[in-house]
C-alpha cells in the first residue's frame, strides 16, 4: 500500500509540475471540465431554492411556531382519508357531522394544545388602479400563528380591517404600507389597510386580521398552538371527524406507506420520467465534455512524450506511464471540481440576492452541500475518463521511436467499428421498444447505446473519406492522409461535434415537434393576444346586456383609443328557464355503432377522439353571428369563415356533423338521445378546436328555430323568437388592435369591476405562450460552440503534430499560405464529417423520440415528428464555415524550418 501511495505521489507531483509548466493548455482543459460542474451546481442550487423544503412548506402552511393547520376538504363535516402530508384527502360517505364542538377537539387533539380560528377565501383584491382575481387570503390572530408571510416591513399583526400583503401582489397592486386595498366578499367590497409586506414565496397573499370577513363567507380553517405535537395518531383521528389535518410533525418524520389509507397517498418514488430524463442528458453531456478533454489530455501525452519515455527507459512499468498521464486527469479534475463548485454557487446565489426582491422571489435559500459535492466528484471522475485513452496510448509507444523523434501511431482494431456499429444499433432497437412500452429509462440508455455507438464507428468513417483524398488539392488530400493516419486524435473531435450535433438535432425536432402537438390538441378561441371580453353573468335580459356592453366597451375604448370592440352574441332563454337548443347531428355513415369503444386509440376510427386542452373560456354555447365578430378571431380561414356566415352558412369544427349533401342537420337537444330534425342549414367546416365553435349559427337562422311539441323535441312550426321565448343577447366582445401586458389586464379589470362585479377581460395566449425560436437559437449555439472547441482542440494537435512536415515544405518551396490552407482544411475536415453525421444520427434519435412522446404523453396522432430543415441546413453550413474559417484566420503562415532526426 505504502509503495502504491508513494508511486501515486510522484505522478501528481509531476503532473503539478506540467500543468504549471503548460499554463494555457491546463486552464483550457480546467475551463472545458468546469462548465459542467458549475452549471449542474448553479442548476441543483436555483432549483432548491426555486422549490420549498419541507420546513419552507410548513412555514407557508402554519408559520413559526405552529403545530398543524386543520381544514374541510368537502366543504362541511364528513369522515375523510388524507395524505400524510396532508396535500390531498379522499371523503368517505356520509352526511355532514355538523360544527365541532369543544369535546370532540380535546378528545382528538393532544393535551395542552390550543386551536386558533381562522378562514380562508379566493377572492378579488383591488386598488382603485388594479384588480387581481382568485387570491388566496387568510384571516388569522397572527400574533397567536406568526411567521405566515416570512419577514415582515412594517407591522405583521393586522387587526379587523388591516392586512399584510405578500410582496408580489403588493407590486401588481402598486401599493406599499399605508396604502388602501379592497376585497370582495360575497359581492360586496371590503376596504383594508396594509399595514406591512411579507417577503415569502408562499402562494397565499395576504393575511388579514380577525373579524373582517363576515360569517358564512369562507372557508373555515383552525390552527393547533402549543408545545405538543400533533401526530400521526392525531391526523388519523381527526379524519374521522372530518377534519384534514397539515402537521408540523406529520412532515418532517411521515408515517409508513402501508399506514396511510390503502396507500392511497403513499409517496409514488423517483419520477421515473425525470429519471430518464436526467440520465440521457446528464450522460450525453458528460460523455461530450470526455470527448472534448480528451484530445487536450493527448496533446499534453505528446508533448510529454520523450519525457515519458526516459521514464520508461529508466526502467518505469507501463503502469507508471499510464499513472503520470492519469494524474494529469486527477490535478485538473481536482482544480475544475473546486472551481466549478464555487462559481455555480456564487452565481446561484446571485440570482437568489436579485429575486428576493422581485414579485416572483425564491421559496427558500438552500445550499445543497451534500449534492454539490457529488457534482464535484464527477469532475474528478471526468478527468480521469478524459486522460484514460491518452495514458493507455502513452504505456504503449515504442520506447526507441519516440526517443528517435520519430511519430508512430498504434495500430487501429478493425473489430472496434463494427462492434460500435452492433452497439448503435441495438441501441436504436432498445429506444423503439422503450418507446412501444413507455419506458423513460430503456429510452434514455438507448439513446446512449446509439450515440457510444456511432462514436466507436467514427475511426472507419474517417479512415472511408480518407480514400477520397487523391481527388483534392494538396491541402485537401494533406489534411484528409492526416486525419486517417492520426485517427486517435481525430475520431475524439470528430465524436464530439456527433454528440453535440446530434444532441442538437433531437433538441430540435422535439421542440418543433412538441410545439406543433401542442398547437393540435390546444383549443384557443382567438388568436393569441386578442382580448376576450365577458359581460356579467346570466341571466340578464337582452337589454340589459346590451347596456352592460356600451359601458365596457366604453371603458376599453377610453384606455386604449386604438382598440377595436366587436360585440359577441348568442342566444338565450328569455326567463332563464330550459329550452331545448338545436345541435348538429353527426352523419350516420360515421356515427360510431358503440359508445363503449370510445377511446383516443380505437381501432375504428369512428369512435377515436382526438386529445384536447380547453382555453378555459368561453361566451356560451350558442353563437350566432353575421360575419363580424369571427373576422376578428385572426384564426387560420377567419375571413372565409366570416364570409361564409354572411352567406347563411353555418359554422362547425366537426366534420362528421357535415352530410353528404353539405349540409348540417340539426336537432333540439333534449335529454340524452339525439332529438328529431328540425333544422338544416349549408356548413362550412372551420379547423378551431374550440368547443366554443362546434356550432356558430347565421343571425337569419334564429328566426327558424321552432317551438318545440309539448312533451316532445320534435318542431311545434312557431319561431321560439317570435313567440318570445328566446333572445339575442351581447355577451361579451373580442378586443383588437392593442399588445396588452399583464399589467393592462390588471388595470381594466378594476376599470371593469366598477361597470359590474364580474366583468373581466382575459388576453388569448398570455398562459400558454412559448417561444421556440430562443430554444433553436440557444440549441444552435451551443452546438456551434461544442462542435468549434472540438475541431479547435483536434486541429491544434494537428497543428503540433504536423509541424515538421509543414516546414519540411516550406522548405522546399512551398508558399507561406500553405500553412493556411492546410489547417483550414483540416478544420473542415473533422467539422464536415462530423456535422453530417451528427445530423443523420439526430434526425433517426428524432422520431425514437417521437413514438416515445406519442405514447408516453397521450399525444397519440397529434404528434408528428417535424424535421426543421431550415436551421438545421443552417447548422450544416455554418459549422464547417466557422471552423474553416477560424482555422484560416488563426493560423500563422510562416514557420521556422525544423531540424528532422531521421533513423
Amino acid at each position: 500500500m505504502s509503495r502504491w501511495l508513494t508511486r501515486w505521489r510522484a505522478a501528481l507531483r509531476i503532473a503539478r509540475r506540467d500543468a504549471l509548466r503548460n499554463k494555457g493548455r491546463t486552464v483550457l482543459v480546467v475551463l472545458l471540465m468546469m462548465l459542467p460542474v458549475a452549471a449542474g451546481t448553479f442548476a441543483i442550487g436555483v432549483l432548491r431554492m426555486s422549490y420549498p423544503t419541507q420546513e419552507t412548506q410548513i412555514e407557508w402552511a402554519m408559520g413559526e411556531s405552529a403545530q398543524a393547520r386543520l381544514s374541510l376538504p368537502c366543504g362541511e363535516r364528513i369522515p375523510t382519508a388524507q395524505a400524510a402530508d396532508g396535500s390531498s384527502g379522499m371523503c368517505d360517505e356520509g352526511g355532514d357531522l355538523g360544527p365541532v364542538t369543544d369535546a370532540e377537539w380535546a378528545s382528538v387533539l393532544p393535551d395542552g394544545t390550543d386551536i386558533v380560528d381562522g378562514a380562508q377565501i379566493g377572492t378579488s383584491i383591488r386598488t382603485a388602479s388594479a384588480l387581481i382575481d382568485y387570491t388566496d387570503l387568510l384571516e388569522v390572530d397572527a400574533y397567536q400563528v406568526p411567521g405566515l408571510l416570512g419577514t415582515i416591513s412594517g407591522e405583521a399583526v393586522p387587526t379587523a380591517g388591516e392586512a399584510v400583503l405578500v410582496r408580489g401582489i403588493a407590486d401588481r397592486l402598486g401599493v406599499g404600507v399605508g396604502d388602501e386595498v379592497e376585497i370582495d366578499l360575497d359581492g360586496e367590497m371590503a376596504p383594508l389597510t396594509v399595514i406591512g409586506i411579507g417577503d415569502s414565496a408562499t402562494t397565499t397573499g395576504a393575511v388579514i386580521g380577525p373579524g373582517t370577513i363576515p360569517d358564512g363567507v369562507a372557508e373555515p380553517i383552525w390552527f393547533v398552538t402549543g408545545e405538543a405535537p400533533v401526530t400521526w395518531a392525531d391526523v388519523v383521528e381527526l379524519n374521522t371527524i372530518g377534519i384534514l389535518v397539515e402537521s408540523r410533525a406529520v412532515i418532517l418524520d411521515p408515517p409508513p406507506d402501508d399506514e396511510v389509507y390503502g396507500g392511497r397517498f403513499s409517496h409514488p418514488g423517483s419520477d421515473a420520467t425525470m429519471i430518464g430524463y436526467f440520465l440521457a442528458v446528464g450522460g450525453l453531456g458528460l460523455l461530450e465534455v470526455v470527448l472534448l478533454v480528451g484530445p487536450a489530455f493527448a496533446v499534453g501525452a505528446k508533448r510529454s512524450a520523450r519525457s515519458l519515455a526516459l521514464v520508461a527507459a529508466a526502467g518505469g512499468q507501463p503502469r507508471d506511464l499510464r499513472r503520470i498521464v492519469l494524474a494529469g486527469g486527477v490535478v485538473a479534475g481536482l482544480l475544475a471540481a473546486v472551481v466549478g463548485v464555487l462559481v455555480g454557487a456564487a452565481a446561484s446565489l446571485v440570482v437568489y440576492t436579485v429575486m428576493q426582491s422581485s414579485s416572483n422571489p425564491p421559496a427558500n435559500l438552500v445550499f445543497p452541500f451534500g449534492e454539490w459535492a457529488a457534482v464535484a466528484a464527477v469532475a474528478l471522475i471526468l478527468g480521469v475518463a478524459a486522460a484514460w485513452f491518452p495514458a493507455r496510448a502513452a504505456s504503449q509507444a515504442d520506447v526507441v521511436t519516440v526517443l528517435a523523434g520519430r511519430r508512430s501511431e498504434p495500430a487501429q482494431r478493425r473489430a472496434v467499428p463494427w462492434a460500435g456499429l452492433g452497439v448503435a444499433v441495438i441501441g436504436f432497437v432498445l429506444g423503439v421498444v422503450a418507446a412501444a412500452l413507455s419506458q423513460p429509462i430503456m429510452l434514455a440508455a438507448g439513446a446512449l447505446a446509439v450515440e457510444i455507438g456511432i462514436i466507436m464507428s467514427v475511426g472507419a468513417l474517417v479512415a472511408l473519406v480518407g480514400r477520397l483524398a487523391p481527388r483534392f488539392g494538396v491541402a485537401g488530400r494533406f489534411a484528409l492522409r492526416d486525419a486517417n493516419r492520426h485517427r486517435s486524435r481525430t475520431t475524439p473531435a470528430v465524436a464530439a461535434v456527433v454528440a453535440a450535433v446530434a444532441a442538437m438535432t433531437a433538441g430540435l425536432v422535439w421542440t418543433v415537434s412538441e410545439e406543433s402537438a401542442q398547437e393540435g390538441i390546444w383549443q384557443p378561441v382567438a388568436a393569441d393576444g386578442t382580448g376576450l371580453l365577458s359581460v356579467g353573468i346570466p341571466p340578464n335580459s337582452a337589454v340589459d346586456q346590451r347596456t352592460l356592453y356600451q359601458d365596457a366597451a366604453s371603458v376599453v375604448e377610453d384606455e386604449f383609443p386604438a382598440a377595436s370592440v366587436t360585440p359577441v352574441r348568442e342566444v338565450a332563454v328569455t326567463d332563464g328557464g330550459f329550452f331545448p337548443w338545436p345541435f348538429p347531428l353527426t352523419d350516420p355513415a360515421k356515427e360510431c355503432p358503440d359508445p363503449d369503444l370510445w377511446s383516443a386509440d380505437a381501432d375504428d376510427p369512428r369512435c377515436r377522439y382526438e386529445p384536447g386542452v380547453s382555453s378555459g373560456y368561453s361566451w356560451g354555447f350558442q353563437l350566432i353571428d353575421d360575419g363580424t365578430f369571427v373576422r376578428t378571431l385572426g384564426l387560420d380561414g377567419a375571413a372565409e369563415a366570416a364570409d361564409a356566415l354572411a352567406a347563411g352558412h353555418a359554422l362547425t369544427n366537426d366534420p362528421d356533423s357535415i352530410w353528404p349533401d353539405g349540409n348540417l342537420h340539426l336537432a333540439a337537444s333534449e335529454g340524452p338521445e339525439n332529438g328529431e330534425e328540425s333544422m338544416v342549414l349549408p356548413a362550412y367546416l372551420v379547423p378551431w378546436s374550440s368547443n366554443q365553435y362546434t356550432l356558430v349559427l347565421p343571425v337569419e337562422a334564429v328566426g327558424e328555430i321552432a317551438v318545440p311539441a309539448e312533451g316532445s323535441s320534435e318542431s311545434a312550426g312557431a319561431s321560439a323568437l317570435d313567440e318570445g321565448l328566446i333572445e339575442i343577447r351581447t355577451v361579451g366582445a373580442t378586443v383588437t388592435g392593442v399588445n396588452f401586458e399583464r399589467a393592462d389586464v390588471d388595470r381594466l379589470n378594476r376599470l371593469l369591476a366598477d361597470v359590474e362585479a364580474n366583468t373581466r377581460i382575459q388576453v388569448e395566449g398570455q398562459m400558454t405562450q412559448e417561444d421556440s425560436d430562443v430554444i433553436t437559437w440557444v440549441l444552435l449555439a451551443i452546438a456551434v460552440f461544442v462542435a468549434l472547441a472540438a475541431t479547435g482542440l483536434s486541429v491544434g494537435l494537428a497543428l503540433a503534430d504536423s509541424r515538421a512536415d509543414l516546414a519540411t515544405l516550406a522548405a522546399v518551396g512551398a508558399s507561406p499560405r500553405i500553412r493556411r490552407r492546410v489547417t483550414a482544411a483540416q478544420a473542415g475536415v473533422i467539422a464536415v464529417i462530423g456535422t453530417a453525421t451528427g445530423l443523420v444520427t439526430g434526425i433517426a434519435l428524432s422520431f425514437v423520440l417521437g413514438w416515445w412522446a406519442a405514447t408516453s404523453f397521450g399525444y397519440g396522432d397529434a404528434w408528428q415528428t417535424i424535421i426543421p430543415w431550415q436551421p438545421l441546413a443552417l447548422a450544416l453550413v455554418l459549422i464547417p464555415t466557422l471552423a474553416i474559417g477560424g482555422g484560416w484566420l488563426f493560423t500563422r503562415s510562416r514557420l521556422a524550418v525544423v531540424r528532422r532526426i531521421v533513423s
